[in-house]
């Protein structure tokens, strides 16, 4: 049996408030190293279902600074120390990553200090420490860590203007590959980065159920259409998902970060990723919470 490498989704959503789907954050287990990409809002909470103990979560990387990517942060610090942490966290991300965690940090400082007290010499102090490394937005996919079980960690730049610098990551073990974009438009970078990978992880709008949502909306939040007027130009839409999976030669695509947020609904995944079987052959996914999904062997052409 080849060692594990899973992808695990704790949270699939966008910023819409759904029931079904958290804000976005995943973990890749790469034999005995985990890895939390992302923290996104109630995200932290999915964890303990998984089967995942926070403090085996040696690693954290962050693609961006919107909030539904980075508000579960103080959660899972918190769970990652009382679950039995002893190290400090290995945290990596774009610029901005390091005032992220500095703040989160002071926020936490009474919080802290109230639980050292109250449990002497049961909490590790270095539990809830923090090494921050910002690593530089590159268009070709960079090195920049590998972990003790040989997996390793590459970012590269996307394109989700106006944030700026944005980053996806692919991670590489046992052979095999898997690649998440981060929030992005289409970009050659992606494009780049997903050449050959067994697994893509992407990004997903579809642009008439997107359209259809917001008009709902605009009768009774006109501000909230307004702005999600402006969401499509810095997502990927399904069909140019397909495209770039389909020319990237993936093994398999699997859709998360949806827009509009979907229920646990089959029949409404099905409309979501409509027409996109034929554009790219390989198996097509849509993710939700919770879900663990092996990162396979790609069928060679």
């Amino acid at each position: 049996m080849p060692p594990v490498f899973d992808i695990v989704f704790l949270g699939t959503g966008s910023p819409i408030p759904s029931p079904d789907r958290c804000g976005c954050g995943h973990v890749v287990v790469a034999g005995e190293s985990h890895v939390l990409v992302d923290c996104g809002y109630g995200s932290a909470r999915r964890l303990m279902p998984t089967g995942i103990v926070p403090a085996t979560i040696g690693t954290a990387v962050f693609t961006h600074m919107h909030t539904d990517h980075i508000t579960d942060v103080p959660d899972f610090l918190n769970l990652r120390w009382t679950s039995g942490a002893t190290k400090p966290l290995q945290v990596f991300g774009p610029t901005g990553t390091k005032k992220m965690m500095d703040g989160f940090l002071l926020a936490l400082e009474d919080d802290i200090r109230f639980r050292l007290a109250h449990h002497p010499g049961k909490l590790h102090p270095d539990g809830i420490r923090v090494e921050v490394t910002e690593i530089p937005a590159t268009p070709d996919a960079a090195s920049f860590a590998t972990a003790a079980s040989g997996l390793s960690l590459e970012s590269f730049e996307v394109d989700h203007f106006p944030v700026v610098p944005a980053l996806g990551y692919r991670f590489r073990f046992d052979g095999r590959s898997a690649v998440l974009s981060g929030d992005t438009s289409m970009c050659d970078s992606l494009l780049a980065a997903a050449q050959g990978a067994d697994l893509l992880v992407s990004d997903a709008l579809n642009p008439a159920m997107f359209a259809q949502f917001t008009e709902r909306v605009r009768a009774i939040r006109p501000l909230a259409a307004a702005l999600f007027d402006d969401v499509p130009s810095y997502h990927i839409h399904t069909p140019e998902v397909a495209r770039l999976a389909r020319d990237a030669g993936v093994g398999r695509l699997v859709l998360s970060h949806l827009l509009p947020n979907l229920p646990n609904d089959p029949a409404m995944e099905e409309q979501f990723a409509a027409g996109m079987s034929d554009i790219f052959p390989g198996p097509i996914q849509i993710a939700r919470d919770t879900q663990r999904i092996s990162v396979e062997k790609r069928n060679q052409p």
